[in-house]
C-alpha cells in the first residue's frame, strides 16, 4: 500500500514535533553555554535527569558555525576556525546520569602563551550511548486499522557551546530592520528583528518586546526571546519573536530591547522604540 502524500506529510510533521519535545524533556542542563576567560579558567556544567531511566553519554567535540537565521553548519576539516577544543579539557569523557540524579562535568582552559586575542568556540557533544541508555520515550503514529504506522524509540544526543575569550572587548550591537508579521489563523502576531554586531567577541542576553497602548496605559511585556547569543562570526543575526497579543492596534508604542545576561548582566545592548501604523 502506498502512502497518500498528505497523510505521510502529516505523520512526518507530527514525528518531528514529538522528537523536538522529547529532546528538551530528556535532560536538564545548567548552564546552557559554558564560558571561560582570562580571569576564570575553570568551570562546571550540571546535568539533571528528570526521567524514569538512566541516560548515558559519550562526551566529545564539534566545531560549528552559527547561521544568521539560526542553527549551525559543521566546520569541515580544511576550514580555518577559531576552535577551543584543543585548549579545553573536560572530565569525565563518559557519563551516566541516573533517574532523578545530577552529574557534573568539569572544564579547564589552558591557553598557549602566544594565543592571539579573540574568542574561540567549540561545542561539547553529548552523544547518547544506545546500548546502555534507556530510550527517552516511544512514539507511535499512523492509522492502525489501515495498517499504517510508525514506532520510534527515541534516544537524544545534543550539544552546547563552549566559549573561551582572550583579551577581548565587549561587542557593539544595534537593532536593524524590524518587520511586523501579521497573524495567520490561530497564530500570534510576530516580529522579525535583525541585529547588527561588531567586535571580536559574542554578545549574550535576552530580547524583550514591550507595548504601551497610550500615555495613560501601563507598559506590558508581550514577547520574549530568552537566550540570544550573537557569536563572533556573525555580523548580523535575525530572530522571530511571537507576541502575546494577537492584535496590536494602530498608534501603539512598541519597545524592543536586547539586555545582557550572565557576564553581561546590566548591559543594554540595543533598544528601539516605534509606533505602529
Amino acid at each position: 500500500m502506498k502512502f497518500k502524500r498528505p497523510l505521510a506529510k502529516s505523520i512526518f510533521i507530527c514525528l518531528a514535533l514529538c522528537l523536538f519535545s522529547a529532546a528538551r524533556a530528556d535532560m536538564m542542563i545548567s548552564p546552557t553555554r559554558v564560558l571561560m576567560d582570562d580571569n576564570n579558567r575553570s568551570t562546571t556544567l550540571t546535568l539533571r535527569n528528570p526521567s524514569d531511566g538512566p541516560r548515558s553519554y559519550r562526551l566529545g567535540w564539534q566545531d560549528k558555525r552559527a547561521r544568521a537565521g539560526g542553527g549551525y553548519d559543521i566546520i569541515t576539516k580544511d576550514e580555518q576556525w577559531p576552535s577551543a577544543k584543543d585548549m579545553v579539557r573536560h572530565s569525565p569523557r563518559q557519563i551516566t546520569v541516573g533517574a532523578g540524579e545530577n552529574q557534573t562535568v568539569r572544564f579547564s582552559w589552558r591557553p598557549p602563551a602566544d594565543l592571539p586575542a579573540g574568542e574561540y568556540r567549540s561545542h561539547l557533544l553529548l552523544e547518547v550511548i544506545p546500548d546502555i541508555s534507556e530510550p527517552t520515550s516511544t512514539f507511535k503514529s499512523g492509522i492502525p486499522e489501515k495498517g499504517i504506522g510508525v514506532q520510534v524509540f527515541m534516544q537524544m544526543s545534543f550539544s552546547i557551546p563552549v566559549v573561551v575569550r582572550h583579551n577581548t572587548d565587549s561587542p557593539k550591537v544595534s537593532i536593524g530592520e524590524v518587520k511586523v508579521i501579521p497573524p495567520k489563523k490561530g497564530q500570534e502576531t510576530r516580529l522579525s528583528i535583525v541585529f547588527n554586531r561588531t567586535g571580536n567577541a559574542s554578545s549574550y542576553g535576552r530580547v524583550i518586546v514591550e507595548m504601551q497602548r497610550d500615555s495613560n496605559s501601563p507598559v506590558e511585556l508581550i514577547g520574549e526571546y530568552r537566550e540570544l547569543s550573537i557569536f563572533h562570526e556573525l555580523d548580523q543575526r535575525e530572530i522571530t519573536v511571537a507576541l502575546r497579543n494577537k492584535q496590536i492596534s494602530t498608534g501603539t508604542w512598541i519597545r524592543i530591547a536586547y539586555e545582557g545576561l550572565k557576564e553581561y548582566q546590566g548591559t543594554l545592548w540595543a533598544e528601539k522604540l516605534f509606533k505602529t501604523n
